[in-house]
C-alpha cells in the first residue's frame, strides 16, 4: 500500500480464541485411515467415506475420539435434555418449506424486487432458485441450520454432534461457517466455549449414518482441533485527497474484510490495491477528496463483526467519521457460479450459462439509502464498465421497480449502513464454493473457478463510483432525499401526483422518477 501513495497508517489490534482445524490444504484430512486424518466418523462399526466440515468453534476429541450411542434428533419432534445426554446428536437439515413464505425466508433464499438490475435471464421471484442453477440460496438454507441443532446438543450436554447437510458431496467439503458453541450462542472476548465436537457430512456420505442414528446405533467421532489466543489487527491508511490535513479534508471510505478462507471471499483487499492504484496515478492536487482504506478483520471471527463491536475502529475513534462523506464497501468478486447437477443433484460443476443469465456470481448491490443519486450511480459504472450481472438493493427502504419487497444485501462492509452515512457495498453472491477451505483458483466444482475479466470489470466500476462519490456534493447524496421518497411512495396515488412537481413526469430507464426542476435547482 505504500507503494500506491498510501500514508498514515493505523491499527486495531483484536484478541480472541482462534479456534483451529490444521486440514488445509490436505484434503486427506477429511478421509479415514489416510495416515493424516484428522476428521473422522465410524458409524456402526463401518468408517464413513469422507467427512464435509466440522463446527466452528465445536471444540475436539482425544486421539481415540468419543464413542457413544447415535440419537437421531428431530426438529419437529426435539428430543428431550435428558434423551440427549451423552449422546451423539446426529441431525438432518430439513427442505424449504411451503409457501407462503416470511419475509425473512423472502430475504434470505430467493431473488427479491429491487431497485436496478441487469438484463439476463434471471430465476422469477419471490421463489427459492434449483440449485441447477445457482447453489448459493438453498446452501445457506442448509447451513444456516447448524446454529439450532449446536444449540440442542449443547443445552442437552450431548457427547458430541453429525449434521448431515442436504449438499451435494463438492458443495459440502471444506464448508465454513460462523457458528458459536457457547451456552448462549454469543461469542467476543471472553465467552465460555462448550466442547461439543461436530462434524458434517454430504447427502451421500450421510444417508447410512442417518440410518444407522435412527436405530441407535453406536458411533465414534473424532476431530483434533485446538483454540489458541491470537490476535487479529485491522489496518487503516489514506490516500490524501487535496486538503488532506486541513479542516476542509472531507473522506471516502473504502471498507473490506482480510481473514476468509478463500480467494473470491477473500479479494476485496486486492480490490482496494486496484483502487489506490487508480487514483495514485492523479496528482494529489487533483483528487477532490481523501480514500481511507479500511482493512477490517471480524467478519470470521466467532460471531462476526457484531460479536466484536467494541473493536470498530470508528466506534473508538468516532470523531473521525465527521469527515467521512461516503461508503463503499467490497467483498467476494470474480466467482463463477457453482450449480448441482446429474443424478441425484450429486455432481458439483460450474455454470454453462452465459456470464449476464447467471455464469458468474451475482454483483449484490447494498445501497444505503434508495437515494436515486447512489442507485444511478451504481446502474452508470455497471453499464460502463459492462458488469455481468449486477442486482442493486436498498433494504427496508420501499418497494422494489415491480412494488414487491425488497430483501437486504447481507454487506456489513457496507459501513455507511452501519454509520448513518451515504453508502454503496459490492457483495458478490455467495457461498456457492467460496465460503470452502479449498477453494482459491480452483474449487470443488472445478478448475479456473476466478474470473480475472469479471474481477477486473468490478474493481474498474468501484473505480468509477470512488471517483464520483470524490466529485458529488454531500447534498445531492444526502440520506433525506431517500426518506423524502420512501414517504412519497406510501402516500395516496392522489397526493403521489400532486407531490410530482418536485420530480419529472417520466421515469428514468431504471424505473426511478428523476429529480425535477426545483430539486435541480436545489442540487446546483
Amino acid at each position: 500500500m505504500h507503494e500506491l501513495g498510501a500514508v498514515d497508517f493505523d491499527s486495531v489490534e483484536i484478541p480472541y480464541d482462534h479456534y483451529i482445524v490444521e486440514d488445509w490444504p490436505d484434503r486427506r484430512t477429511h478421509l479415514p485411515d489416510s495416515g493424516v486424518t484428522l476428521e473422522k466418523l465410524v458409524s456402526d462399526g463401518t468408517p464413513v467415506p469422507a467427512i464435509a466440515s466440522y463446527g466452528m468453534t465445536s471444540g475436539s476429541t482425544p486421539r481415540e475420539g468419543v464413542t457413544a450411542q447415535m440419537l437421531y434428533y428431530d426438529p419437529t419432534k426435539p428430543s428431550s435434555a435428558d434423551q440427549i445426554a451423552g449422546k451423539i446428536l446426529v441431525c438432518e437439515t430439513a427442505q424449504y418449506p411451503n409457501a407462503p413464505y416470511s419475509d425473512s425466508f423472502l430475504d434470505n433464499y430467493t431473488l427479491t424486487d429491487y431497485e436496478w438490475r441487469s438484463p439476463g435471464k434471471w430465476h422469477p421471484l419471490f421463489t427459492p432458485p434449483p440449485t441447477s442453477m445457482t447453489t448459493s440460496y438453498h446452501c445457506r438454507w442448509v447451513w444456516s441450520q447448524l446454529n439450532q441443532f449446536a444449540a440442542a446438543a449443547i443445552k442437552g450436554k450431548a457427547a458430541g454432534m453429525v449434521v448431515a447437510y442436504d449438499l451435494s458431496p463438492g458443495a459440502a467439503l471444506g464448508l465454513a461457517q460462523r457458528s458459536v458453541y457457547t451456552p448462549d450462542g454469543r461469542a467476543g472476548l471472553g465467552a465460555k466455549y462448550v466442547n461439543c465436537p461436530t462434524l458434517t457430512l454430504d447427502r451421500v456420505n450421510g444417508a447410512k449414518v442417518l440410518v444407522d442414528a435412527t436405530a441407535g446405533k453406536q458411533a465414534t467421532l473424532t476431530l483434533t482441533a485446538r483454540f489458541q489466543r491470537d490476535t487479529g489487527k485491522a489496518i487503516l491508511a489514506y490516500l490524501p485527497g487535496r486538503n488532506y490535513g486541513t479542516s476542509k479534508d472531507e473522506q471516502v471510505l473504502l471498507a473490506t474484510h482480510t481473514d476468509a478462507m478463500s480467494l473470491v471471499e477473500e479479494n476485496g483487499g486486492i480490490g482496494i490495491l486496484g483502487i489506490l492504484q487508480y487514483f495514485n496515478r492523479i496528482p494529489k492536487a487533483e483528487r477532490p477528496r481523501t480514500l481511507v482504506c479500511y482493512m477490517d478483520c471480524r467478519h470470521f471471527m466467532p460471531g462476526g463483526e457484531g460479536s466484536w463491536p467494541q473493536f470498530d475502529y470508528y466506534a473508538m475513534h468516532p470523531e473521525k467519521l465527521k469527515t467521512v462523506v461516503a461508503t463503499v464497501g467490497i467483498e467476494h468478486m470474480g466467482g463463477r457460479q457453482t450449480i448441482e447437477t446429474g443424478a441425484g443433484g450429486n455432481e458439483y460443476t460450474y455454470s454453462k450459462e452465459k456470464p449476464e443469465d447467471g455464469g458468474v456470481i451475482t454483483s449484490l448491490m447494498d445501497v444505503y439509502n434508495n437515494n436515486i443519486w447512489l442507485v444511478e450511480a451504481i446502474a452508470r459504472a455497471a453499464t460502463d464498465n459492462r458488469w455481468p450481472r449486477v442486482d442493486v438493493k436498498s433494504g427496508n427502504t420501499g418497494p422494489g421497480v415491480n412494488g414487491g419487497f425488497q430483501g437486504l444485501v447481507k454487506s456489513p462492509m457496507n459501513k455507511g449502513r452501519a454509520y448513518g452515512l451515504p453508502g454503496i457495498g459490492l457483495a458478490g453472491d455467495w457461498p456457492g464454493a467460496w465460503t470452502q477451505t479449498y477453494a482459491q483458483t480452483d474449487t470443488e466444482a472445478g478448475m479456473h473457478g476466478f474470473d480475472q475479466e469479471y474481477f477486473v470489470q468490478q474493481v474498474a466500476g468501484l473505480s468509477q463510483l470512488a471517483g464520483e462519490l470524490m466529485l458529488v456534493k454531500p447534498l445531492v447524496i444526502d440520506l433525506g432525499w431517500g426518506k423524502l421518497k420512501s414517504a412519497l411512495v406510501k402516500l395516496p396515488d392522489s397526493a403521489q401526483r400532486a407531490g410530482r412537481s418536485w420530480w419529472s413526469s417520466t421515469p428514468t430507464r431504471s424505473g426511478r422518477w428523476r429529480p425535477g426542476i426545483q430539486l435541480r435547482r436545489m442540487w446546483r
